[in-house]
C-alpha cells in the first residue's frame, strides 16, 4: 500500500502540473481551454477514483459547499424554463462541465497534500513557492503576454475589428485591439481583473524586484486597456482603484488622482471621445445597451422564475422594442446581475449573490489577516477585482464568454485556497514576518 500510493503521489504531480498547463492556456484560445479542462478533469477523477479511500481535508466551509450545489442544481432546474430545452441542456453540460471540472481540480490539486510554512519559503525559487502562489503568477505571467500581444495589434494595425467600431460617432477611431481574446470588451474585462491582482500584490510586498516587475505589469496591462477603447472598463478599473486607495492604502489616493488627470491631459482625442460619449446616446453601443436593459427588466418580471439557462436568446425577440428585427439573435443581455435574473429567475440570482458573498468575505479576510504578504495582496486584488467586476456589469455581460467564465471561478476558488492555507500557517511565524517589517522600517529611520 505505501508504494502505491508513493506511486498515485507522483502522479498526482504531473496532474498538477497538467493543471498550471490548463490555467495559462484558459485566455490564450477557448477550444483548446475546454479541451485541456476535459483532458485534465478526466485524469484527475481517474487518480482520485484509486484513491478513494482515503480520507482529505475539505478545502471548502459547509456552507460554500451547500451554495455550490445549491447554484447547480438551480441552474439544472432552470433548463426546463427553457424554450429549447434540448440546446440548453447541451450548452449547460458544455459550459457548467467545464466549470465544475476546474473547480473540482482546484479543490483537489490545488493545495498538495504537503504544506509549507512560511519560514520554508524561497522566494527566489519558484517551485519551492506554495501551489496557490504558483496558480496566481501563472494567471499573471501570462496575461504579460496577452497584454503585450494586444499592444503589437495596436501599433501594427492587423487586428479586424470594424464590427465593433461606430464609425459615423468616432470616425477618429481605427483600431480596437482584441489581443488572444474574443473581443475587446471581453479583453477589457480581463484586463480589470489582472490589473486588480497586481496592484493588491503591488501594495504588499517589499522586495525591490518584485515591485518593478508589478509596477511594469500595471504599465503594460493599462496600456492594453486603454487600446481597447472600452468604455466601460475604464470606468470599472478607476472605481476599482479608488475604493483600493480608500479601504487599503489611502496615501496612494492623491498621486492616483494626479496619474489620471496626467493621463487625460496626454490621452489623444480618441479617447476623450470614448469618454465623453458614455453619457450620451449619440452612438448605437450605447443606445443598444438601454434598449436591452430595458427589455431584460420587462422578461424578468413576466418570468420571474427565470427563462433557463442559455435561454435568453429564445425570448429576446418577443421583447426587442429597440431593433424589431426577430433575425438578430441576442444571446445575453448586457448586465451582469440582470442576466443571472432573467435566465435562472430570483432564486438563482439569490443563491449566486450568497455564495459570491461568502468568497468576497474570505478575500476580505485574507486582505486584512492573512499572514504573509502575498496572501494580503491577493486578498485585496481580489477585493479590488470585484468592484471591477460590479461596475463592468452595469453595461456588459463579458463573463458569458466561456474564458471569462472560466477566469471568474479560478479566482473564487483560489481565495478559498488561500483561506485554507493562511489557516495552517503558523501564528508564530507571520508575528516573526510582522516583526521583521517593523524593524527594516526603523532601521531605515535611523539611517
Amino acid at each position: 500500500m505505501p508504494a502505491a500510493s508513493d506511486q498515485y503521489t507522483k502522479v498526482e504531480k504531473y496532474i498538477y502540473w497538467l493543471l498550471l498547463l490548463t490555467i495559462a492556456v484558459i485566455p490564450l484560445q477557448q477550444d483548446v481551454a475546454a479541451a485541456m479542462v476535459a483532458v485534465t478533469g478526466c485524469l484527475g477523477l481517474g487518480v482520485a477514483f484509486l484513491r478513494r479511500h482515503e480520507k482529505r481535508r475539505p478545502i471548502l466551509p459547509r456552507a460554500v459547499q451547500i451554495l455550490l450545489w445549491l447554484l447547480l442544481l438551480v441552474g439544472y432546474w432552470s433548463l426546463h424554463n427553457s424554450a429549447d430545452e434540448a440546446l440548453s441542456t447541451y450548452n449547460f453540460i458544455y459550459v457548467v462541465g467545464q466549470y465544475t471540472f476546474l473547480v473540482w481540480l482546484l479543490l483537489h490539486y490545488g493545495l498538495g497534500r504537503q504544506q509549507r510554512d512560511i519560514d520554508e519559503l524561497a522566494w527566489r525559487d519558484w517551485q519551492a513557492w506554495p501551489r496557490p502562489l504558483q496558480i496566481i503568477s501563472v494567471v499573471l505571467g501570462m496575461s504579460l503576454f496577452v497584454a503585450a500581444y494586444g499592444v503589437v495589434q495596436h501599433f501594427t494595425g492587423v487586428t479586424p475589428t470594424e464590427a465593433w467600431i461606430d464609425n459615423e460617432a468616432f470616425p477618429e477611431l481605427k483600431t480596437r485591439v482584441i489581443s488572444t481574446l474574443v473581443n475587446p470588451n471581453i479583453l477589457g474585462g480581463y484586463l480589470v481583473l489582472v490589473l486588480s491582482l497586481m496592484t493588491g500584490l503591488l501594495s504588499t510586498v517589499r522586495e525591490k524586484n518584485w515591485r518593478l516587475a508589478l509596477g511594469a505589469g500595471i504599465l503594460l496591462c493599462g496600456l492594453c486597456l486603454v487600446y481597447t477603447y472600452s468604455r466601460g472598463n475604464w470606468v470599472a478599473w478607476a472605481a476599482a482603484a479608488l475604493v483600493f486607495c480608500l479601504c487599503f492604502c489611502r496615501r496612494a489616493l492623491l498621486p492616483l488622482l494626479g496619474i489620471g488627470a496626467l493621463g487625460l491631459l496626454l490621452a489623444g482625442g480618441s479617447v476623450w471621445h470614448r469618454l465623453i460619449s458614455i453619457f450620451g446616446t449619440e452612438d448605437t453601443s450605447v443606445a443598444l445597451r438601454f434598449a436591452y436593459l430595458e427589455s431584460t427588466l420587462f422578461i424578468i418580471e413576466e418570468h420571474p422564475w427565470g427563462v433557463g439557462w442559455y435561454g435568453y436568446q429564445f425570448v429576446y425577440p418577443e421583447y426587442d422594442f429597440y431593433l424589431n428585427n426577430p433575425n438578430v439573435i441576442m444571446y445575453h443581455c448586457h448586465n451582469l446581475l440582470l442576466n443571472i435574473t432573467a435566465e435562472l429567475g430570483w432564486q438563482g440570482l439569490i443563491v449566486f449573490l450568497l455564495l459570491w458573498g461568502c468568497i468576497i468575505w474570505h478575500a476580505v479576510r485574507l486582505a486584512r489577516f492573512g499572514k504573509s504578504f502575498w496572501l494580503r495582496g491577493f486578498g485585496r486584488g481580489y477585493v479590488m477585482a470585484v468592484v471591477g467586476i460590479l461596475v463592468g456589469g452595469l453595461t456588459d455581460h463579458v463573463y458569458f464568454n466561456m474564458q471569462m467564465g472560466l477566469l471568474f471561478w479560478l479566482l473564487a476558488m483560489l481565495i478559498m485556497l488561500c483561506s485554507e492555507f493562511n489557516k495552517n500557517l503558523t501564528k508564530t511565524v507571520a508575528g516573526a514576518e510582522d516583526l521583521e517589517l517593523s524593524l527594516q522600517k526603523k532601521l531605515g529611520k535611523l539611517k
